[in-house]
């Protein structure tokens, strides 16, 4: 059995996610993104892997979904009833790479 193939995004938002609200950011993100996504969520399959900072966080995906996830980010307007932007800043297929940039 082949191991599942990820694709890691470098995300920033406009708002600050708040320090031990995170839990309650990620359900709300997923929420959001399920809403754009649709049926095709299940395919991208996203995670909040790390936070940067207030603003930046390491988003893993899917390899058969990391266009759909992107293109879905965008489309994100509101988390748990607050207004936010969510920007794709780049993606790697590790998360080493995508760190290099990050700061």
């Amino acid at each position: 059995m082949m191991r599942e193939k990820r694709r890691y995004l470098l995300v920033m938002s406009t708002n600050d996610i708040a320090q031990g609200t995170e839990k309650v950011f990620e359900v709300g993100l997923y929420n959001a993104i399920q809403k754009e996504m649709g049926n095709l969520y299940f395919k991208a399959n996203p995670k909040i892997v790390k936070y940067i900072d207030e603003k930046k966080f390491v988003l893993r995906v899917g390899l058969d979904g990391y266009k759909i996830a992107i293109a879905s980010l965008a489309f994100v307007k509101s988390v748990n009833d607050r207004e936010i932007g969510i920007y794709t800043l780049k993606s790697s297929g590790t998360i080493r790479a995508l760190l290099k940039d990050a700061k």
